[in-house]
């Protein structure tokens, strides 16, 4: 049997290909939007794609079924009651799938989303029995999928069918099989998911505390408590999910744009988003762009500030980064991206257009600033788990994605306001808002609450 695991950094995403070099037969599940290395690799394993599995409808990212359907010719299978309004084939529960020797049955196991399955996979060729479990977001590597998603009206019901899911549904499965989850560190999809990018379910039995025995009264104390914040884009991305993604060739093309079309686009509604680095934005930036600087982890957090519905114009330090933001923001649903600035900052500033900047301070002048100004505001944009780990005793705590859907209580806009966050990218994020709002004198710390840590100047809690 063949098998192999795939992963989107940042996003944490996993996705697998499975089949029979000898067969010639293969299948994806829970493909990404850019499909071309599942071809590849089949390809190159002498195998062809004939058939597609996603575990549930995505939240967190655009499903790449139809693009690889497109490309392959390979039917799509979905959960009969997911609501999938584009050409599938219909899950249910015992259905048996066989890819020469990779048999695959079908296990519905509602919970995260109400209409989840996890697949088991045997290799025939060495035991009938299933030696892995493709989980989907129902367990991961030390933790399991938040019910949450699904709406505050579902939460009650989605907490005992994920229950059930784990303790019954999986019940039948001896310790040594293998648990290959959806996600990874990095997703939004569970509390704490652990880097390793497979378990076994008796270890998950025996050290994940959530599948320890744990009576359903506890459980349940646990999966109502909050969550960490639900980018606004996740039912954007459930939506186009279930309706159909778009295909990749039909996105817009992404062009160099000159300082009049990036002007004319931005006082038209669109929002420039600026992807370079803190110090770089922070010397310099076009008023009105918000900052997410180009990491792994930027699209989560281009989720947390911008409707995907929105036209995107990219400034960045280069066209090769400006492209690769764009597949990296087109893998959770930003398909309205009309192109970047060419020469960027640079260029604007050549045509003479005004420039905005959001001064970076070490951890040593901001103290100097709290000592000397008693009404400056300090606005920790941490986590709650963050900020209980300690915070500094002048703070404001107001998470990112709080401060940029509810903003904050200050008319004046002339007030001296500072963003921190542990690293200085959330901060500048925080800053870069603040200041597309109209507020004039923004900073951010740089380095964070570490720097601040480590130059042991701590007012701390």
């Amino acid at each position: 049997m063949f098998f192999q695991q795939f992963k989107v950094e940042g996003l944490g995403c996993y996705s697998y290909l499975i089949g029979c070099p000898k067969a010639g037969v293969a299948c994806v599940v829970d493909p990404e939007r850019h499909v071309d290395r599942y071809i590849d690799t089949a390809r190159e394993n002498g195998m062809r794609i004939t058939h597609i599995f996603d575990t549930h409808i995505h939240a967190d990212h655009i499903t790449g079924s139809r693009e690889l359907a497109r490309r392959t010719g390979a039917k799509i299978h979905v959960h009969h009651n997911a609501g999938a309004a584009y050409d599938h084939i219909p899950l249910r529960d015992g259905d048996r799938f066989k890819f020469g020797v990779a048999n695959l049955e079908i296990i519905e196991t509602p919970g995260h989303t109400p209409n989840s399955v996890t697949i088991a996979v045997s290799d025939t060729s060495r035991s009938k029995d299933p030696m892995l479990l493709l989980t989907g977001d129902l367990l991961f590597v030390g933790d399991i999928g938040r019910p949450d998603l699904a709406g505050e009206d579902l939460l009650e019901e989605q907490v005992k069918n994920l229950y059930d899911s784990l303790y019954a549904k999986l019940a039948r499965f001896p310790d040594g099989v293998e648990v290959y989850p959806a996600h990874g560190a990095g997703s939004l999809c569970g509390k704490g998911i652990s880097p390793k990018p497979m378990t076994t379910l008796g270890f998950e039995r025996r050290y994940n505390p959530l599948l320890n025995k744990m009576p359903f009264e506890k459980f349940r104390e646990i999966m109502t408590a909050e969550f960490q914040l639900r980018p606004p884009n996740f039912m954007a991305i459930v939506d186009k999910n279930r309706k159909g993604p778009g295909l990749l060739e039909s996105d817009p093309p992404v062009r160099r744009l000159s300082v009049d079309e990036v002007e004319t686009r931005r006082d038209g509604g669109a929002v420039i988003v600026d992807v370079r680095d803190a110090t770089s934005f922070g010397a310099a930036f076009i008023p009105g762009s918000l900052n997410i600087g180009l990491k792994p982890q930027s699209p989560n957090w281009l989720g947390m500030v911008v409707d995907a519905k929105n036209d995107l114009v990219l400034v960045a330090d280069s066209r090769e980064d400006a492209l690769k933001a764009v597949r990296m923001f087109r893998r959770v649903g930003y398909d309205r991206i009309t192109g970047f600035l060419d020469g960027g900052v640079a260029e604007w500033a050549a045509a003479g257009k005004p420039l905005k900047h959001l001064p970076q301070l070490t951890a040593q002048s901001l103290s100097h600033v709290l000592e000397k100004y008693h009404d400056h505001v300090l606005i920790d944009v941490r986590t709650e788990h963050e900020w209980a780990s300690g915070h500094i005793k002048r703070a404001i705590h107001k998470p990112v994605g709080d401060l940029v859907k509810e903003g904050i209580d200050i008319d004046d806009k002339k007030r001296h306001i500072t963003a921190i966050c542990g690293s200085g990218y959330r901060s500048n994020i925080a800053g870069s808002f603040l200041k597309s709002q109209g507020y004039e004198h923004v900073f951010s710390v740089i380095g964070g609450m570490t720097a601040w840590k480590n130059a042991q100047r701590l007012k701390v809690k």
